[in-house]
């Protein structure tokens, strides 16, 4: 009998002309080891007993197309390798000594991995805080796809102050931020908040729920704040990466976690959305789905809320605090309306404003709760949209538009885009850290969200620090700065940064002389606002027909015709933001040392993300770690790809 693997090495060498007799017991023994069956010997024979006639019964490369040459030669026996144990193929007769060699080939076969686990960082330092000082509560809330000009804090009470009161009240009673800024969309905005680094070093991927885009190589916050005594709790969505369940959010420093992991979902009962990856629920609850608690999430808004304030309620009162509240409202792509008893009455707007009016409850009813426990005159209370509003395409000549309704005005463009409309952001910060002197004033100092990783830190008493050193020795630390210092000073003190880039192809640059100049060298026509928040498609760039619109690569809306870039690596944009808010006025050509020198810093700004290697993937048992992992392992819940090999659910 001649098995599968005997008829492919006959073929093969009937191929090879005189293959019979082209090695020698030299090249044999210089070749390498592909199947080393029992009998190998240093010398090359296979045999236990070596001779001066090698009893070799096969040679085969392991990458034919790879090699200089392969043959067999010996005792002309074929192995068949399909059989166990091995067997000759001209007697029959099984042989112990059958193996295989290759010689002359360019690669050799990759070594089984061994685990090695991740090196982690080392353990954060705590610093001493300022004499009299506490370690404050924290309060950090993301708004998903918050436009700059919807609530009211942005224009006062005569704009939509009837459905966002409480957000109105905090920021007159804090300060404004009126140059915050975010990445283009939600998932690199999370992670630089959680990371403390740009999305220009570690990517403005939409992370997927398998992925080490939160890479375990680096501290993120809560693992700060943990080493200096914080109880903290994530609550809302993720879009973080999950490759394992190391990286699961209560083995990262978190208490506890209740939330979804992918970018989006039905706002009802976990139930996975086009964001979702694999599974039909996406909700986690610290160390497992959240199987039980599904049912009762009605609105996803008022869940999230109200597991906040039992944790608000529930808290050790001898530790510090923090709240990391990331709530999927008013996300649009995959919105669905509150309950009928919230909805505000009947607008052309409607599901958008009620969703806006059941989150502004939500943070009265947070703040209620923060106030009856005694905490608030020790809090500082941060919220931020983190990116732009999604307020889609609007119809023009005939194509329509992807949904959305929010309103960036007056800023040029929408989330996916990075004019202002897209990476500027709606913000505050308020709370009994903030002194009474500077309630109610706004702050033009120029920040971004990794900002608040060190000013947190710095608050709390923990080295801010985090060092990642790549594989050829280079030290990666994190980019953020510490705010306090600026915001303390009500306008005197400026932030310790110069340039800022916001993506990957957008660069700020504050020159300390009355300007901020904005370079992009990417991107096109977007969406300009009038006063009552209606939109339409600004036409300053020539080279587009009426009609037509191109999307960044990467942008996760509707598909449109293609068409020619407003701003490119050739023919880039440069703005005087300050002057021009609008962003209407190219000044390209006529300040070129200042583009060139911007071009120039820009490209300094280069992707870092580790990742996972297969000795570090080695230490675990992972499904398909690009997409989903089995679904027998989350109970149909989305969940991590990887899981340690002791694992209980093998």
């Amino acid at each position: 009998h001649l098995g599968s693997m005997g008829l492919l090495l006959l073929a093969i060498v009937a191929a090879l002309p005189g293959s019979a007799a082209a090695v020698t017991a030299a090249t044999c023994a210089a070749g390498t080891v592909v199947h080393n069956h029992s009998g190998c010997t240093a010398a090359g024979h296979y045999s236990s007993t070596p001779s001066s006639s090698p009893d070799l019964c096969c040679a085969l490369c392991a990458n034919q197309s790879a090699c200089a040459s392969w043959s067999w030669h010996g005792t002309q026996r074929l192995c068949d390798l399909s059989t166990t144990p091995k067997v000759s193929t001209t007697s029959g007769t099984q042989d112990t000594t059958c193996g295989c060699r290759y010689a002359g080939c360019s690669q050799a076969p990759t070594p089984p991995v061994a685990c090695d686990p991740v090196k982690r960082p080392s353990k954060p330092t705590p610093t001493p805080l300022p004499p009299g000082k506490t370690q404050p509560h924290f309060v950090t809330i993301l708004v998903d796809d918050l436009g700059f000009d919807d609530a009211s804090f942005r224009r006062g009470p005569a704009k939509n102050a009837s459905y966002t009161p409480h957000m109105l009240a905090l920021a007159e009673s804090g300060i404004l931020l009126d140059r915050h800024h975010t990445y283009k969309w939600c998932s690199p905005t999370r992670r630089a908040f959680l990371t403390g680094r740009y999305p220009a070093h570690i990517t403005g991927t939409q992370a997927p729920t398998c992925s080490n885009l939160t890479p375990l190589q680096f501290t993120i916050l809560s693992e700060k704040l943990a080493a200096v005594g914080y109880e903290s709790h994530f609550v809302g969505k993720g879009h973080l990466g999950w490759q394992t369940t190391d990286h699961l959010l209560v083995n990262r420093g978190f208490t506890s976690h209740l939330g979804f992991l992918g970018g989006g979902e039905s706002y009802v009962h976990g139930l996975m959305s086009r964001c979702g990856d694999g599974g039909t629920h996406d909700m986690w609850h610290d160390s497992e789905p959240a199987v039980s608690l599904v049912d009762g999430d009605f609105y996803n808004t008022n869940f999230f809320t109200t597991y906040a304030v039992e944790k608000v309620q529930q808290r050790n009162t001898s530790k510090p605090f923090w709240l990391h509240l990331t709530h999927q409202a008013v996300h649009t792509g995959d919105h669905r309306g509150p309950p009928t008893w919230e909805l505000w009455p009947a607008d052309l707007q409607k599901d958008y404003i009620s969703s806006l009016y059941v989150l502004d409850n939500g943070i009265g009813n947070l703040t209620a709760a923060l106030k009856a426990a005694g905490m608030w005159d020790n809090t500082l209370f941060v919220l931020t949209a983190d990116n732009g509003g999604d307020c889609g395409l609007p119809a023009y000549d005939g194509h329509g538009g992807a949904p959305g309704f929010a309103s960036n005005y007056p800023l040029l463009g929408r989330k996916c885009t990075v004019w202002d409309g897209g990476t500027r952001t709606a913000a505050f910060v308020a709370g009994g850290l903030v002194p009474a002197s500077l309630q109610g004033t706004t702050s033009s100092a120029l920040m971004y969200v990794t900002d608040w990783y060190p000013t947190l830190c710095n608050l709390a008493g923990v080295d801010p620090a985090d060092d990642w050193v790549d594989a050829n020795g280079t030290a990666h630390p994190i980019d953020g700065v510490d705010l306090w210092p600026a915001l303390m000073s009500g306008g005197s003190v400026n932030v310790a940064r110069d340039y800022l880039p916001t993506t990957e192809v957008s660069l700020l640059w504050e020159d300390r002389q009355g300007h901020m100049y904005k370079l992009i060298t990417d991107e096109v026509l977007s969406n300009r606002f009038y006063e009552n928040g209606t939109q339409y498609m600004d036409t300053f760039n020539p080279c587009l027909p009426k009609g037509e619109l191109r999307r960044p690569a990467g942008d996760e809306g509707v598909g449109v015709p293609p068409s020619c870039p407003t701003c490119s690596p050739t023919e880039p944009c440069l703005f005087d933001v300050l002057a021009d808010p609008t962003e209407t006025k190219n000044l390209a050509k006529q300040l070129p040392a200042v583009l060139q020198q911007m071009q120039a810093k820009l490209a300094t700004f280069q992707y870092y993300i580790p990742s996972l290697s297969p000795d570090n993937l080695a230490c675990y048992v992972c499904g398909n770690t690009s997409s989903a992992p089995p679904k027998t392992w989350w109970q149909g819940f989305s969940g991590p790809c990887c899981v340690p090999k002791n694992n209980s659910l093998l």
